[in-house]
């Protein structure tokens, strides 16, 4: 079940549902949420953040970049979020983690901008 409120409201369920579970990795994980949270509220469609809930865990985070349909879901057993393109099964897009440079996310969330402002 989705639930929709405003992208804010809703990226900060996500992110505290994510800090709660990653408690033991907090400190690797807390600036790669804080990351991916902004990337997601500048460059994702407004009114396209939901959040569904999973009995364990932060629950899969549904976003609309360019035109696409996303899904960002933390794996407590990596510390990384993973991102996967229209589908929430089958191998990860993208894996936001500690060793992920801060370009990389930067480069990842704008390039999905300049990439639809081009095909317009």
């Amino acid at each position: 079940m989705s639930i929709v409120t405003s992208d804010g409201a809703t990226l900060r369920a996500f992110a505290d549902a994510v800090l709660r579970m990653a408690e033991e990795t907090l400190d690797e994980v807390a600036p790669v949420v804080m990351a991916v949270i902004g990337g997601i509220l500048a460059e994702a469609e407004p009114g396209s953040v939901a959040l569904e809930d999973e009995d364990a865990g932060p629950g899969r985070l549904w976003a609309t970049f360019a035109g696409r349909r996303m899904v960002l879901r933390y794996n407590a057993m990596t510390a990384m979020i993973e991102l996967r393109a229209d589908t929430a099964e089958g191998y990860p897009l993208r894996l936001f983690g500690r060793r992920s440079l801060q370009m990389d996310i930067v480069n990842f969330f704008g390039g999905l901008h300049r990439e639809h402002r081009l095909n317009r």
